[in-house]
């Protein structure tokens, strides 16, 4: 990501961008009770609605993100609830040494091929991975416009070929702020 993205993203949150979105991703809420307890890793955690709320469940968490502006967001919600959090700024685009294995490793709507290929060899020993993304689609849908930032149909499964899948899904969905979004979800668990 290059110094004028980063400028972007800080300045989308110092503008207030995504301040209604507290709520953790669905597919994180439907999955919760069914997570391993301990590490987790969320990925372009942004403001930290998916990092919180994990917290709030008892997992120790790091949150990584690029923007040091959303990561302000996220460690002050944390400090209101009197959450622990570990907060990263980082861009996800340069390689990054985590001391894992992480029992959660969470991705959600940033896309990178490489970052997805590597998250497998973040997990502990039946440690479960996370992964949602914009799906590329001809119809009238919220999200990115630039098909570079969408997933194709089936790219998931074909980036992270060394995952036992538990859930796959693609299609159209009601965000719950009300707007249609083209997704593709993945929920894996390490075969090691």
């Amino acid at each position: 990501m290059s110094k004028a993205d980063q400028a972007k993203w800080d300045e989308r949150y110092r503008a207030g961008a995504f301040a209604e979105r507290t709520h953790p991703s669905a597919l994180l809420e439907d999955w919760i009770g069914r997570l391993p307890c301990g590490r987790a890793l969320d990925l372009a955690c942004g403001a930290g609605r998916n990092s919180l709320f994990l917290a709030r469940h008892g997992f120790e968490v790091t949150g990584i993100d690029v923007s040091s502006e959303g990561l302000k967001r996220a460690a002050a919600s944390a400090e209101r609830e009197g959450l622990e959090v570990t907060w990263m700024r980082h861009d996800l685009d340069d390689s990054l040494a985590l001391s894992g294995p992480f029992d959660v490793v969470c991705l959600f709507r940033y896309l990178n091929a490489d970052v997805i290929r590597r998250l497998p060899s973040l997990l502990a020993t039946d440690g479960i991975l996370i992964v949602e993304e914009h799906l590329a689609t001809d119809q009238p849908v919220a999200g990115p416009s630039n098909p570079a930032f969408c997933v194709q149909p089936g790219e998931l499964r074909r980036l992270l070929p060394g995952l036992d899948v538990l859930h796959q899904e693609e299609g159209i969905i009601a965000d719950p702020d009300g707007r249609q979004v083209a997704i593709a979800r993945l929920v894996g668990s390490s075969t090691r």
